[in-house]
């Protein structure tokens, strides 16, 4: 997704959180990322040392600039860039806010400071926003007033609008409650700021009520549109920036690094440190690795005070790229789960997200992937209620695909014993699941798990009898339930109050092209729906030679309406063959078509997940299925159409309607204005 002007792309995304690309004047700042603050006056590190551990932006004060004389008119004179050397990279100002709130006044007005970030040219800007952390409702309100006020006066004044280059922020103020965090979230929408952020923090960092912040943070998430990219003041200690990513917030800053480090404390993912009381250093950064605890405890003040904030800045670095790789491999949860140990504080912020509660599930099953890279570590009870899990169950009582009017229920263990062609339908009890048919047992994240358990939970089991009683059991004329242990099997039947132990009952039998056929056919609906199922008749397999995996499936039931699909992908195969130099055959419709069976590439499968991967063939058949209903579609305005036929990302201001049951990592159909299939 890109969003507004290109400011913002979105690349990859598990739970709320996203990896993205936020574009400036001076270059892209690839999301999430931490924002050091850089004291002009007191530097504690330098922008030399900044790019040495991997950082290509930070943030300084432009209040405290416009207050010095000589720096106010060197800015002015040489840019802010200019007072750091030359730096590079993006720099992000903040307006003097902090100061209003602790000293309670500033020198400047809103639109000076504003005018004077414009005129040194940040990257980034922020209006002169009211932060008040302390004060009855009607004492934040009018904070909240005035901050509103001023967001409308600077976009009178011609600074926040969609063609400045600068990226300005509007400030959202209220925390903790909620009808004011609304209030704020809804009226400073009203003006064209490129991105956002969340204030009014510090105090509850600094007192470490970070329950309390992240419940504020995700309703702010909840009721906030994802194509802004959205920042966090004030918050920079490592062990939280995982759970703040996974709400979806992108950016962060503080002085944390440098404040810890006058004061002694050494900053890990776990929590913070005294050296004074630490004989071994728990790391491996270029600082550790060459000093002990002893050793800095032994240098001046500000040697000491500049090796530990290095230390901090490096640790906060690590986890930022440790969270991003979470993000890309799906596996953040994992991350944040880690991090809940690290403090009580967040340990109940963890049971929170995962309570089940309907309006949190919906907000993370929104942007939650559907298909991920790595499995599911399930580690604790309330991992149960992960949205991937809470989907799946309420996903499989319509997207079941019934083949057979008999049903065998087996054990984990006895699957492996039942006949892989038998004429019944079979279901796989599971201690997370509840229940998994076989044919789409190796799809995410059903086999791409792990759990801490050992045997299936009552809940979990009275979770299984229940849907099945409800939903299923009039769908099937004779169940059976299976184990290796035919005693273990028969305490489930009793304990289902349905069916009978299955011992080799004659059930029937299937040939390997029913099995098959089957298999896609429930692998199409559970991915696509109700309907899928219907875009195939008669399929081929190909597995892998290494593993034995299903990798692509063919279709052997192509009609003539079709070939010209055929025709189609045939001059793409021409063109890709030409490229790399190889011999064209003569007849290539002769060749590749009917020499071969008749047969074409409906699917490829992704082997890390079993994700089936439409071919053009297949894409065609989906349409023809989904384009009144526009199932797993999208459709684009007629502008977009050339960029989307070159394989180009597009803004989202080109979609005109879009199927609210995709999430990310689906595979879709794109439809122009005319619903005419345009890609996939």
């Amino acid at each position: 997704m890109i969003g507004l002007k290109g400011v913002f792309e979105v690349v990859e995304k598990d739970g709320a959180g996203r990896i993205g690309k936020i574009f400036t004047k001076h270059g892209v700042i690839e999301t999430p990322y931490f924002f050091p603050v850089i004291n002009i006056h007191v530097p504690v590190v330098s922008p030399a040392d900044l790019k040495s551990l991997g950082y290509n932006a930070f943030i300084t004060n432009a209040y405290t600039i416009w207050r010095d004389e000589k720096l106010h008119e060197l800015a002015l004179e040489r840019g802010i860039h200019g007072l750091f050397g030359d730096w590079q990279g993006p720099i992000m100002t903040d307006s003097g806010a902090y100061q209003l709130s602790v000293y309670g006044d500033v020198e400047v007005s809103n639109v000076e400071i504003v005018k004077f970030q414009n005129d040194i040219g940040v990257d980034i800007g922020v209006i002169l926003d009211v932060p008040l952390y302390r004060g009855s409702i009607e004492e934040r309100k009018r904070a909240i007033d005035e901050t509103i006020r001023r967001a409308r006066e600077a976009h009178e004044e011609g600074f926040i609008t969609e063609e400045n280059e600068v990226i300005w922020v509007g400030p959202l103020h209220g925390n903790p409650i909620e009808s004011l965090l609304e209030y704020s979230i809804r009226n400073m929408l009203r003006y064209p700021f490129k991105m956002y952020a969340l204030g009014s923090l510090v105090p509850y960092m600094e007192e470490y009520q970070i329950y309390q912040l992240i419940r504020s943070a995700l309703f702010v998430k909840r009721n906030f549109p994802s194509n802004y990219p959205i920042h966090l003041f004030g918050v920079g200690h490592p062990m939280v920036f995982s759970f703040f990513v996974l709400l979806g917030f992108d950016t962060f800053d503080s002085a944390l690094y440098a404040l810890a480090a006058k004061d002694g404390r050494y900053l890990t993912v776990h929590g913070t440190y005294n050296i004074k009381y630490m004989e071994y250093f728990p790391c491996s950064c270029p600082i550790c690795s060459k000093y002990t605890p002893r050793e800095l405890m032994e240098m001046t003040i500000h040697e000491r005070q500049h090796y530990l904030a290095m230390h901090n800045l490096y640790v906060i670095n690590m986890e930022i790229r440790r969270i991003k790789q979470a993000i890309w491999e799906g596996t953040l949860w994992e991350l944040v789960a880690q991090r809940a140990s690290s403090h009580p504080e967040l340990a109940r912020a963890y049971s929170l997200l995962l309570s089940g509660k309907k309006e949190i599930f919906e907000f993370f099953e929104t942007y939650e992937p559907t298909f991920k890279r790595r499995g599911v570590l399930i580690t604790r009870p309330e991992e149960t209620n992960l949205p991937v899990v809470i989907r799946y169950k309420k996903r499989i009582i319509e997207r079941l695909f019934i083949w057979s009017d008999k049903l065998i229920i087996s054990t984990p263990r006895g699957i492996s014993k039942l006949p892989a062609y038998l004429g019944a339908q079979v279901f796989i009890l599971d201690d997370v699941f509840g229940f998994i048919p076989r044919e789409i047992r190796n799809m995410y994240p059903l086999f791409q798990h792990m759990s801490y358990r050992s045997r299936i939970p009552e809940d979990v089991l009275r979770w299984t009898e229940e849907i099945i009683e409800t939903h299923l059991l009039t769908k099937f004329k004779e169940v059976y339930f299976f184990d290796e242990k035919k005693e273990f099997a028969l305490r489930l039947r009793e304990h289902f109050g349905f069916g009978e132990v299955y011992t080799g009952q004659d059930i029937g039998v299937l040939n390997i092209d029913d099995v098959r056929l089957f298999t896609t056919k429930a692998m199409l609906r559970f991915q696509f729906g109700p309907g899928a199922e219907d875009a195939v008749g008669k399929v081929k397999f190909e597995h892998s030679r290494t593993t034995g995996m299903l990798r692509k499936i063919y279709a052997a039931d192509i009609t003539k309406d079709e070939e010209k699909i055929i025709l189609w992908e045939l001059e793409d195969i021409i063109k890709d063959k030409l490229k790399r130099g190889e011999k064209i055959p003569q007849d290539p419709f002769t060749e590749l078509y009917i020499n071969r069976g008749r047969i074409w590439l409906l699917a490829s499968i992704v082997a890390e997940n079993f994700k089936l991967v439409p071919q053009p063939l297949l894409a065609y058949r989906l349409w023809k299925i989904f384009r009144d209903k526009l199932q797993y579609s999208i459709i684009l305005r007629e502008e977009a159409e050339p960029f989307v036929r070159e394989g180009k990302s597009i803004f989202s201001k080109f979609v005109i309607e879009v199927d609210p049951q995709i999430r990310a990592s689906d595979e879709i159909l794109v439809l122009n204005e005319e619903k005419k299939l345009i890609a996939i």
